[in-house]
């Protein structure tokens, strides 16, 4: 008789780790000849922006203009026309007016978009570090949210697994003389050379929703492979709803990090 005592009716495992550490056994697309430098930042400077409180204001701001919007609609739709006993052909007249009214502000409840404000308190801490690793030029960096790795393939039973988790925001710039990507975060700061990549990519990682579009960031560094990914922010809130913008984004970001010019 068989000692083994597994349910043949349980449903199948998967592994779900995080693949932020590689294995040493994992294999990239690319070969990696520079390694990238990454810093811890000081810590009169550390963990400035991206803090419990400031999370929190955000979440009640958008909370509040939330049901600023849907409450005021409810009680249009739901009151008005039987307090003014209107018939029925008006009422479906308030009821599309209301419609339209509501997607109107929703539309319009994007000018408060989080991550214009991360944008704007990450550039102002940034701008009181003594010696940042960015250009002067503003427009020159763009803002992005780092975050861990999940595996990609995900079936139906997983819904319920782990999600991948925000490490740190900051602001992204390109060099092309010395061919790099820098990252100047709240957290640590980032010199990454074309040369140290070992994969760029966009995937999709479960995130606070479904699925959001990433490009997929891999570095040689001392210690061995880092792997991240990084979000670009919202510079079209007015596109916010589509996913093929996020998608658009990533793909962007990609491109222009796998156009940096190589060295031999």
């Amino acid at each position: 008789m068989s000692t083994d005592h597994s349910n043949p009716f349980a449903p199948p495992q998967a592994d779900i780790a995080s693949t932020t550490t590689p294995t040493a056994e994992q294999t990239y697309p690319l070969t990696a000849t520079a390694v990238a430098t990454i810093e811890d930042l000081p810590a009169e400077h550390d963990g400035k922006v991206r803090t419990l409180g400031i999370r929190f204001l955000m979440g009640v701001a958008n909370l509040f203009i939330r049901l600023a919007i849907v409450v005021p609609f409810y009680f249009v739709v739901a009151y008005v026309p039987a307090w003014l006993n209107l018939g029925g052909n008006a009422s479906l007249a308030i009821l599309g007016i209301g419609i339209i009214v509501l997607f109107t502000l929703l539309f319009l409840i994007n000018a408060f978009c989080e991550d214009q404000w991360w944008e704007y308190l990450m550039r102002r801490q940034v701008r009181s570090r003594p010696e940042p690793w960015l250009s002067s030029e503003a427009h020159r960096s763009r803002y992005v949210t780092l975050t861990t790795t999940q595996p990609l393939p995900m079936a139906s039973f997983q819904l319920g697994s782990s999600e991948a988790e925000i490490i740190d925001i900051g602001l992204l710039e390109l060099d092309k003389q010395k061919s790099e990507v820098v990252l100047e975060c709240d957290k640590r700061r980032y010199r990454i050379p074309r040369n140290s990549l070992l994969a760029c990519d966009v995937q999709q990682i479960k995130l606070q929703s479904p699925w959001t579009p990433v490009v997929r960031l891999a570095c040689q560094t001392k210690e061995g492979p880092l792997e991240f990914c990084i979000l670009p922010g919202d510079n079209n809130p007015w596109r916010v709803f589509t996913t093929r913008h996020r998608k658009q984004q990533a793909e962007q970001l990609a491109s222009d990090i796998e156009d940096l010019p190589t060295s031999d």
